[in-house]
Parts: structure tokens; C-alpha cells; sequence
């Protein structure tokens, strides 16, 4: 896991506005943070939580996003997908647990084909 990238995690704004604030400094280079085709979407959503993810995965962080349309969440991932590289991706699946928008349900990117 980037300590930078959870640093510059930011709620309350969408992952639209997120994305920019995410090109951060590491070890001398800037992260770059690609966004999945199916994530792109949902970048309207607004990032309510995050947590790291699991410690032997690619996944660096699943994010919780508020859909501002509806009473649903969606789980989002920043994966490392290569050196100072990272992607968003996304389960679109709604969830409508308000109480919970982290507990346990598939991670987005397990269903991906490649």
C-alpha cells in the first residue's frame, strides 16, 4: 500500500474530483491512477469511506461511494496494477446498507475478465 495515496484519500468529494488529488509524489515519482472502463460511470459517486485492502492482494484500498441519486453504495478498489501505476475499479452491483457501506460483499475487481 501507497502511505501517500491513503493520505491524499478525501471524503465527501466525488471520485471525479478525487482522481486529480491522487497524482501524488512516491518515492520521487507521481502516482498515476487509471480508471476501469466500468468505473467510469460511476465517478459521480461520492467517496463516504475507505479501508485498506487485504495485505496479500493488489488491492491497496476498497472505497465506499455514495450514488447521488439514490439510497445506494457502490465498492470501489485502487489496485496496483504496475510500478507508481494504480487503477479504480468497481463492483456496479448497488448495495443499500447505509449502516455498513464497507462490510464484506464480492470485491470489485473478482469479476473481471481478462
Amino acid at each position: 500500500m501507497s502511505e501517500a495515496l491513503g493520505k491524499a484519500l478525501s471524503k465527501g468529494v466525488s471520485f471525479a474530483q478525487l482522481l486529480p488529488r491522487l497524482a501524488v509524489p512516491d518515492a520521487g515519482k507521481n502516482l498515476t491512477v487509471q480508471v476501469e472502463e466500468r468505473a467510469r460511470p460511476y465517478l459521480d459517486h461520492l467517496v463516504e469511506a475507505w479501508t485498506d485492502g487485504p495485505p496479500t492482494s493488489v488491492v491497496a484500498f476498497v472505497l465506499s461511494g455514495k450514488d447521488p441519486g439514490s439510497e445506494g453504495w457502490r465498492r470501489f478498489t485502487l489496485s496496483k496494477v504496475g510500478p507508481w501505476t494504480y487503477e479504480l475499479g468497481v463492483f456496479p452491483t448497488p448495495y443499500h446498507n447505509g449502516q455498513d457501506p464497507l462490510a464484506p460483499g464480492v470485491p470489485p475487481t473478482s469479476s473481471r475478465r481478462r
